[in-house]
């Protein structure tokens, strides 16, 4: 009996690109973080790793896949996060958004995802009303010295007299 050698080589192959998958396969889940991870950061660490999120984003192709779709969500985390010192709850809002596009699914599942966004929403609607009351109070700052500038020349006016 002749001895397969072909045949040998082809399974070592095999195996060895099996080995060589999956191996690739783990690093890619062990570089996966969960939404724990994003909750649980410091505040100086929240401005790098929204860097590093959005640069992971702008570096991935236009067919999004559903892990990365998750850095939409890890963003909005991160945005609206309590330790973030500047957060931007627009930002959180818009990256959610496009998390719940590119994710229906997913999205659908998890109670938090519903829950932030209940939460920025009106957050956005407050931050609106907030924005308007400030420019009513500037309007209204700017009549209030215009009625004093009044008062005063009718007051010099009748001190003249």
């Amino acid at each position: 009996m002749k001895p397969n050698y072909p045949l040998k080589v082809i399974v070592l192959f095999f195996l060895l690109c099996m080995v060589i998958f999956i191996t690739g396969c783990v690093q890619q889940t062990k570089n996966m973080k969960d939404s724990t991870y994003y909750l649980a950061l410091q505040m100086k660490e929240i401005k790098t790793e929204i860097s590093h999120l959005e640069n992971a984003l702008k570096s991935e192709d236009e067919s999004l896949s559903r892990p990365t779709s998750l850095y939409y969500f890890y963003l909005a985390l991160l945005y609206s996060h309590f330790k973030n010192p500047e957060p931007d709850y627009k930002h959180a809002f818009k990256n959610l958004e496009e998390y719940i596009l590119l994710d229906p699914e997913g999205a659908g599942q998890k109670s938090s995802v519903q829950y932030l966004m209940s939460l920025l929403n009106k957050l956005k609607i407050n931050e609106d009303l907030c924005n308007e009351l400030k420019t009513l109070i500037t309007t209204l700052k700017q009549e209030n010295k215009n009625v004093n500038g009044k008062i005063r020349k009718a007051g010099n006016r009748k001190s003249e007299y």
